[in-house]
């Protein structure tokens, strides 16, 4: 699903602990996860999320985290290994053409895109994968970096997902994205 993808290295940069300081991944997603919930993070990069995704899942949850770059999961398990999270967490490589979760059909609770959707080259596709993860009332987190994605091009995202029986539940305000939750129907 690759069209403009980060390079693996930017995964350095993204991790970088002073980010915690305007996007804290404790309180952007303790709102939409409880434990035992199965979540669904598609382009996780090194797990800038991630650890907190595993963290707030507890023990009865999963974590599925699926991602395009070997190098990048490769960082992501090493520290989903030293955060001791490896039973809470499925790592999964994708393909260009597919993110390959077929089995995920209805079983996702939460599904958090986070500064990747924009980077699929067959974004509606991207989307569908994603949508039909999900279970019934199952939510969709997606975010968007405002220096790379428009707000019409956002609300052109929103649209299709919204046309998918999706129905919108809050804006989280997160510094420089757009970013909304929905509900699948």
């Amino acid at each position: 699903m690759e069209n403009h993808v980060c390079p693996w290295y930017y995964g350095y940069f993204l991790t970088n602990p002073l980010r915690r300081l305007f996007q804290n991944p404790d309180a952007i997603l303790a709102p939409f996860i409880e434990e035992g919930m199965s979540v669904l993070e598609v382009g996780p990069g090194m797990g800038f999320f991630s650890l907190s995704l595993a963290n707030l899942v507890g023990d009865s949850g999963r974590l599925y985290c699926v991602e395009l770059q070997v190098k990048m999961l490769e960082k992501l398990n090493k520290r989903i290994q030293k955060a001791g999270l490896e039973k809470r967490a499925a790592l999964r490589l994708c393909a260009n053409e597919s993110l390959r979760i077929d089995d995920l059909e209805n079983k996702i609770d939460l599904a958090f895109v986070f500064a990747v959707a924009h980077e699929a080259a067959d974004q509606k596709l991207f989307l569908v994968e994603i949508m039909q993860s999900l279970k019934r009332d199952g939510l969709l987190f997606i975010s968007e970096p405002k220096g790379h994605v428009s707000l019409k091009n956002f609300e052109a995202t929103l649209s299709f997902i919204r046309k998918s029986d999706f129905n919108i539940v809050t804006y989280p305000n997160i510094k420089g994205n757009y970013s909304v939750v929905l509900r699948k129907n």
